[in-house]
């Protein structure tokens, strides 16, 4: 890294979106994350790929803070998102969480209406200044995440009376709400039928174009399709890191190929 010309690494900074160095997760005594440096490009969609357990959702939910609600857990290391410390101080987790939206693996639309539950996130950021602007975020947002059709005449609706599909393109159209620059996705698919993934991934495909998407998923052909770039975790270490066909069809560390051949996971 260091032989970079700073030219070259100007151009590498405005790529990177978030910035991970020497990375370590604590769960009380047990060190679930060791070692993690990473580079996250903007506009991309990075795959995390890996056994059950070796660290991937942990090390995902680092980077907008969803570890902080843990009791027990401890992060440590350098996090940057625009070159900018996520874990300072005076950084707000709310607001970081508005900038780094997620999406769970169990579709969660809150016990309110369709609309109400995209209206949420700029309603308490204040991101609106009266009802017009509202209406605005709320159908661009519903747009976004492919589902407005679908819902632009029951908007008044429970979002929990939609289908599993719909239910977690309502999650995605509520996390885009705030204008997030990050999108996380925790196994976004794992509760969801065929047709319903199908839809999502046409989805996360499209969002690449304005935000850098990471998605945790236990499918390989799920990171196949939709990503770039592909991290493969191993008992807590990022292994390997690169573009998603090399990872794939050339693996470098000999530990990825026995996962991605099926003799280890």
């Amino acid at each position: 890294m260091n032989d970079m010309t700073l030219t070259e690494r100007a151009v590498n900074a405005t790529e990177n979106k978030i910035t991970a160095r020497n990375v370590q997760v604590y769960y009380g005594e047990n060190h679930a994350i060791k070692d993690v440096d990473v580079d996250i490009l903007d506009k991309t969609v990075t795959a995390f790929i890996g056994p059950s357990g070796c660290g991937k959702s942990t090390f995902l939910r680092c980077l907008n803070r969803m570890n902080d609600t843990i009791d027990i857990c401890r992060v440590t290391g350098e996090i940057l998102l625009d070159n900018e410390d996520i874990y300072d101080r005076r950084v707000d987790p709310v607001q970081l969480r508005a900038k780094v939206g997620m999406v769970f693996q169990k579709p969660n639309p809150f016990p309110k209406s369709i609309y109400d539950n995209v209206a949420y996130g700029p309603k308490i950021h204040g991101l609106t200044r009266n009802r017009a602007e509202l209406d605005e975020t709320v159908e661009a947002s519903l747009r976004k995440a492919a589902l407005w059709n679908e819902v632009k005449d029951r908007l008044t609706a429970p979002g929990t009376g939609l289908s599993g599909g719909q239910q977690q393109r309502l999650c995605i159209a509520r996390a885009i709400a705030t204008s997030p620059e990050v999108l996380l996705m925790d196994e976004p698919c794992s509760a969801l039928d065929p047709i319903a993934t199908a839809q999502v991934e046409e989805l996360i495909d499209e969002l690449r174009t304005n935000y850098s998407v990471v998605i945790v998923t236990h499918s390989m052909q799920q990171a196949a399709r939709v990503s770039q770039k592909t991290a493969f975790f191993h008992l807590g270490h990022l292994v390997e890191y690169g573009d998603t066909d090399k990872i794939f069809t050339n693996p470098t560390d000999p530990r990825t190929e026995s996962y991605i051949t099926g003799r280890i996971g």
